[in-house]
């Protein structure tokens, strides 16, 4: 029908579709439509041409027509004759073949449907964070002696498979299944095919407390089942719904709480991510006779890899330069081929500006970066002007010896640009003025619509009792001991799948599947709500402003509004806050982070606090020592910025007892191949305000925080 305004307008009429047309789910409609008469206030938000959200609340009605796009409970959906909804809630319609994602983004690759990787495995030795982070988990779950050494385990094929059951797994629940980690004892001799082929149901013995693969919260137990061997897995686990009976068949799982045994019944829920060894002397002590896999042994020895080299993927088409700025003080050079070294890479691109903009170069920093392609950010000790960044586009640019041309570009962005360095729907930069910022246009959240809601945990179940014994771990706590009340499991579609995407950057970036952790988040109470929507947030560098509508008056030190906000525009000055950066603090001790929670809920006298429990993504890059100044770090706006030379600048190692290196020793060649910091706790070696005494982790993306769970607790004297 003849429209009433322009296209890539606003719509304010209301249409009935009168022909869908086939087409992958999140595109653009291709449909007619007639009108149809509505009030003003039923207007809809979204630009025509432009995907219409699935899973967000419905702004405008459709009158509906069997088998077409029609409202449903509130959602976008198809009504057909499958179900309700007709949209598998985990992303797939009901009736696709196992393994065929459905998703629209970044992490399916771009409405690809995600094909099985080849066979092959990788194993290497952890890095620091991973390493202490192993340690604390040991030591949490009550584990006799100590944790000597720990190898990664990366596994696509199984990775694959443990995806596809986690999709399962939310259809059915319709929430985020459960997931904790799990100790496995075997026999030396079976270590390595476990990581290689995953768990075969056909060698299973025993069968005491039920069918399944077997697994323990307390690592002791698993060393009984080590057969005299040094090692044992660590694996990830997927629960969905608890089975009645010693069969496991009305469920996929069995909990034996007096024995701390998890009971899992498919293979695709277990996903095998770290070989540890502990010490020997206490299979000694358990009177088992040191058994030693030659074959293992080889493994361990060196990094060890079946997995296919990867195809040598081409860059895209040279996007043109679009800076309108004076001068640029940070460069983005891109895109270049990711199969070429980072060594060869900073080559070509020093030799570039030496060749065109040398007087520029001096005192300038490269650093060469890694996502589905790479590219260089160049930091200027001089701005460099705009004429000169439009000329480099079109310079010769010689990559491993071929020549082409790249684009040089603003790193900090243009307005009226579209974001191209947004990751999972968000930019580092778009809260910041100071330090690192983007000017370019971000558009709107894809949380804006979010439907968030809380479903109560079983506190004896598998995950509630893995979460209260962990919570009270570490209690009591400086006012008092906690007593939980309640768990709730947070369910947010949308945060889910910006966590997911930022899984497959992960991914794609490292590349091996990255790490998933449960890190406690204490905050200020009264803006959850918030926080439940839109994802954890890293802190902006401005302070927020008491007559700013969003961010006033909630006792904030930082705005919650992005840098184009007229009210809060005053610079967020160092005051005994973010110690080591403008990230996100997480804490493994649930004692730590409740430090940080502020007005609690005041009912008859008695307060209940709410802390968060989150899904952290990526590889931690572990500082180990005291600040140089108490401020030294405060600016940091990502892990990317912590180079050696800034860290020498900024802090003082500090030599471990035992036999644990320097930190610096132990770190992982660059930050930039790692995602999140882990600020190491030095306990009584700590200085007050310049080091810490229980460790705490920093992310700074919200997409690498997925909220899961709120503990509810109160304090007994």
């Amino acid at each position: 029908a003849p429209m009433q305004q322009q296209w890539g307008q606003p719509m304010f009429m209301g249409y009935m579709p009168m022909q869908a047309t086939p087409q992958q789910w999140g595109q653009p409609m291709a449909v007619g439509f007639v009108p149809v008469q509505m009030e003003p206030w039923q207007a809809m938000p979204q630009q025509w041409g432009q995907p219409i959200p699935m899973a967000q609340p419905m702004l405008a009605g459709f009158a509906s027509v069997p088998g077409q796009m029609a409202p449903v409970n509130g959602m976008y959906g198809v009504a057909g004759p499958e179900d309700d909804a007709g949209v598998r809630k985990g992303g797939r319609r009901k009736g696709d073949q196992k393994g065929k994602g459905g998703r629209k983004g970044k992490s399916s690759g771009k409405g690809k449907q995600e094909e099985a990787p080849k066979p092959g495995v990788s194993i290497t030795r952890c890095s620091a964070g991973d390493f202490t982070r192993l340690q604390d988990l040991w030591a949490c779950r009550e584990g006799r002696g100590e944790v000597l050494a720990a190898w990664k385990v990366d596994n696509p094929l199984l990775v694959y498979e443990f995806k596809q059951r986690r999709d399962q797994l939310k259809y059915t629940l319709g929430r985020e299944a459960d997931a904790l980690e799990g100790f496995h004892g075997s026999h030396p001799s079976n270590i390595l095919s476990i990581c290689e082929g995953g768990f075969d149901k056909g060698r299973r013995s025993g069968q005491v407390y039920g069918a399944g693969e077997y697994f323990a919260n307390d690592p002791t137990v698993s060393i009984n089942y080590s057969r005299g061997g040094e090692y044992m897995l660590v694996c990830r686990l997927i629960l969905g719904v608890e089975s009645s009976d010693m069969d496991n068949a009305n469920g996929d799982h069995i909990w034996v709480p007096e024995k701390g045994y998890y009971v899992v019944r498919e293979p695709t829920q277990i996903l095998p991510q770290f070989i540890i060894k502990f010490d020997k002397n206490i299979c000694i002590d358990m009177c088992h006779e040191v058994v030693v896999c030659p074959n293992l042994e080889r493994v361990l020895a060196c990094d060890y890899t079946t997995k296919k080299a990867d195809d040598i993927v081409p860059v895209r088409q040279q996007r043109p330069c679009v800076m309108v700025r004076e001068a640029a003080s940070v460069l983005w050079i891109g895109f270049l081929h990711a199969h070429l070294s980072d060594t060869r890479l900073h080559q070509d691109v020093t030799a570039f500006l030496q060749q065109h903009a040398s007087e520029y170069l001096k005192l300038a920093k490269i650093q060469i970066v890694k996502g589905f392609y790479k590219k260089a950010h160049v930091i200027l000790h001089t701005p460099m002007p705009r004429a000169l960044v439009h000329h480099l586009n079109s310079a010769p640019f010689f990559e491993d010896g071929e020549e082409r041309t790249v684009c040089v570009e603003d790193a900090h962005g243009s307005p009226g640009q579209k974001c191209p360095r947004t990751i999972a729907g968000y930019c580092r930069g778009q809260n910041l003025r100071y330090t690192h910022p983007c000017f370019c246009d971000h558009g709107h959240r894809r949380t804006a619509y979010a439907r968030v809601s809380l479903e109560p945990i079983d506190l004896d179940g598998a995950k509630g009792a893995e979460i209260c014994g962990r919570f009270m771990s570490s209690a009591p706590f400086c006012d008092g001991n906690p007593k939980i009340v309640g768990i709730n499991a947070i369910k947010n579609d949308a945060l889910s799948d910006l966590h997911e995407e930022y899984r497959h950057y992960l991914r794609t970036k490292h590349p091996e599947e990255p790490v998933a952790q449960e890190l406690y988040h204490g905050t200020n109470n009264l803006i959850l709500d918030v926080l439940y929507q839109h994802g954890l947030q890293p802190p902006s560098d401005t302070q927020a402003s008491e007559s700013c509508p969003v961010s006033g008056g909630k006792g904030l030190c930082t705005t919650l509004c992005d840098n184009t906000c007229s009210h809060c525009t005053k610079r967020h000055e160092w005051d005994k806050c973010h110690m080591f950066g403008l990230g996100i603090y997480l804490a493994d001790m649930a004692q730590k982070s409740h430090r940080y929670v502020s007005h609690p809920q005041c009912t008859l006298g008695r307060q209940t606090y709410r802390m968060i429990l989150c899904s952290v993504l990526g590889k931690a890059f572990q500082i180990e020592g005291h600040l140089l100044e108490r401020d030294a770090m405060h600016d940091i706006v990502n892990v990317r910025a912590l180079d050696e030379e800034a860290l020498d600048e900024m802090i003082e190692p500090c030599r471990t007892c035992g036999t644990s290196a320097v930190s610096a020793d132990n770190r992982e060649g660059s930050a930039e191949k790692s995602d999140l910091l882990l600020v190491k706790g030095l306990g009584g070696r700590s200085r007050p305000g310049f080091s810490v005494v229980n460790s705490e982790f920093i992310a700074f993306h919200p997409a690498q925080c997925l909220p899961k769970y709120e503990i509810v607790y109160k304090l007994e004297p």
